[in-house]
């Protein structure tokens, strides 16, 4: 089996050249362990490309039915590998192993968001308004710098959900399907940079490749871009 790659190909002897690189000399332990270390990449990242595309179909609004058949599975089979429904916690991409300390203070922050706003749910909105509370953030400076900045950001998200009133909720909230996606897309944005960390820059990302949803309503009413995003967030 040869995976192609434009002109390049993939293959099995690659993977073992890239492995035995700098580690001629060391024991076969450590080529064992780094073996492992790479084979658990490539099945991360084919897992993220799959699912980039399964969601590019869905936007161009092929059925699941028809992704599964051309995957070779059911239905109820793709959309349970495909549609996020569990806590990040329990993701099987490791989301909470990868995400900086920056992020994960910024998640807790998006469910006090949905506390204080009396809702009984965490969605993207949410994210959205924890993720600019802080301004010189990565992920706030890059959606300023393209035209989105934080204030303007919190006052179209006020506009659509009203402000906090009353008392917060007592209990923690649930993520929405979107809210989840999201995460998971800030998962993928990181590969796609080949970091090995998911930070925030990643989730203002994430919210707006998840191609639906109030924060990313919001975000695209400024005009903002995947392309101009993703340069900012490289700076």
């Amino acid at each position: 089996m040869v995976a192609y790659m434009g002109d390049a190909m993939l293959t099995l002897d690659t993977l073992i050249s890239q492995v035995r690189t700098g580690l001629e000399a060391a024991p076969a332990l450590d080529r064992l362990s780094r073996a492992a270390d790479v084979a658990a990449r490539v099945s991360e990242l084919g897992d993220n490309l799959v699912g980039y595309y399964v969601d590019e179909a869905r936007q161009e609004g092929v059925s699941w039915s028809d992704i599964g058949a051309r995957l070779g599975v059911s239905r109820q089979a793709v959309q349970k590998r495909f549609i996020p429904a569990d806590d990040p916690q329990g993701d099987r991409a490791g989301f909470w192993d990868r995400a900086t300390e920056r992020l994960r203070a910024t998640v807790g922050e998006a469910r006090e968001e949905a506390r204080r706003r009396r809702k009984t749910y965490l969605g993207t909105e949410h994210l959205l308004l924890a993720l600019i509370a802080r301004e010189q953030d990565p992920g706030t400076s890059a959606l300023a710098a393209c035209g989105a900045p934080p204030v303007t950001l919190r006052a179209a998200v006020d506009g659509r959900v009203g402000i906090p009133a009353g008392d917060p909720l007592p209990d923690e909230t649930p993520f929405t399907r979107l809210a989840l996606t999201a995460l998971r897309h800030a998962s993928r944005e990181a590969l796609r940079a080949g970091s090995e960390s998911v930070d925030t820059g990643h989730l203002a990302l994430g919210l707006l490749t998840v191609g639906e949803g109030l924060a990313h309503d919001v975000i695209t009413n400024l005009g903002v871009t995947y392309d101009d995003l993703r340069a900012a967030v490289r700076v």
